[in-house]
């Protein structure tokens, strides 16, 4: 089914609803909140346009509240806890940036939805639950696929500054400011589009990359300080563990964006950052330049993982030594093309 009409099925969905569930990632990130943000906007402006909005509930929330760095986001704070509406039931659910099997705690009040939706663009993810499913790999970011909104026919929107300041902030998490090379020309005609609404780009981009508290600071230094190299200089990690969190204390949201200080290092095809999220969990984020699909190679090493071809995560359980001696060991049949190895089994690539 083409975009299009997967528009019009939307459009058909939300209708009649009189409440309305927004969901995504477990902990979301730049696109997942921008793109949460912008359709809460994008739903509460079709409604009154229809004049089906009196009585109307629309809810945004996700396993865990937004990390506080994304504070900027326009109306950020009407971001419900998730623990709040493990009671209600609503009619129609949206899940953006994930798969349904990704969303955490949320899932239970999504399973109790008439209608779920999917808007997402990863490549490597499950089939989930939902009746209506847009996926697109080819597109940079859900929040480009939301701008689609905006041009269908079936669709009565008008594009404001908090909608446009959403959208790309979504973009350009996604894009690493139109430096990947999912950026496409399309992309930038995008945001040039949502430029001109007026709202303020140059302080989106700041406050997305560059605005720091003080302990972020504090455990980025400790982490390049655990920097190491394979043999063949083509793998680079670093670690975050506890007791760093601690003693620069920082928030394991913290650790976002602390793999492209060193992804870029000459002569690497993949870096890993391995977070140590409690005595027996690992979060892994992995970043790859060139050939190497880090989303098929998160996928072979357990089920939930995956992601893009040059950016995916995973989350194993073990220790941390234990973790990285799988994963290296893994990646390493990948970086001299002899296949990829799960914990159970041989995958060839």
């Amino acid at each position: 089914m083409n975009s299009d009409q997967i528009l019009y099925d939307i459009k058909h969905a939300i209708h009649a609803a009189s409440s309305i569930l927004i969901t995504g990632q477990d902990v979301p990130d730049g696109d997942s909140l921008g793109s949460e943000l912008a359709l809460y906007d994008m739903l509460w402006q079709q409604k009154r346009h229809d004049k089906t909005a009196q009585g109307v509930e629309i809810v945004i929330a996700n396993d865990a509240m937004p990390p506080a760095h994304y504070g900027f986001f326009p109306h950020v704070d009407i971001i419900t806890p998730c623990e709040t509406i493990q009671a209600r039931q609503f009619q129609v659910g949206f899940v953006l940036d994930t798969g349904t099997d990704r969303i955490g705690a949320v899932l239970p009040v999504l399973k109790k939805c008439r209608a779920i939706i999917t808007i997402d663009h990863h490549q490597s993810r499950a089939q989930g639950i939902e009746q209506i499913s847009w996926i697109d790999p080819a597109i940079c970011s859900v929040a480009e696929m939301l701008y689609d909104f905006f041009e269908h026919p079936g669709w009565n929107l008008t594009l404001t500054p908090d909608i446009a300041a959403c959208l790309y902030g979504g973009m350009i998490y996604d894009t690493g400011s139109f430096r990947y090379p999912n950026t496409t020309a399309k992309t930038l005609r995008i945001a040039a589009k949502l430029l001109e609404t007026g709202f303020d780009f140059s302080a989106v981009a700041e406050r997305l990359f560059l605005e720091k508290p003080y302990s972020s600071l504090q455990l980025l230094s400790a982490v390049l300080h655990t920097l190491q190299r394979d043999e063949t200089g083509q793998i680079i990690w670093g670690v975050v563990t506890q007791d760093m969190l601690k003693q620069a204390q920082a928030d394991i949201e913290e650790t976002d964006g602390i793999i492209t200080h060193y992804a870029f290092t000459q002569g690497v095809k993949v870096a890993i950052l391995f977070k140590e999220t409690s005595e027996h969990e690992i979060k892994i984020s992995f970043r790859a330049r060139g050939a190497i699909d880090v989303g098929k190679f998160a996928k072979a090493l357990t089920p939930k993982g995956g992601g893009h071809h040059r950016a995916a995560g995973c989350t194993l359980h073990g220790s941390l030594e234990q973790v990285q001696e799988l994963v290296l060991q893994a990646l390493q049949q990948v970086v001299t093309r002899k296949g990829v190895y799960g914990a159970k089994n041989v995958i060839v690539a």
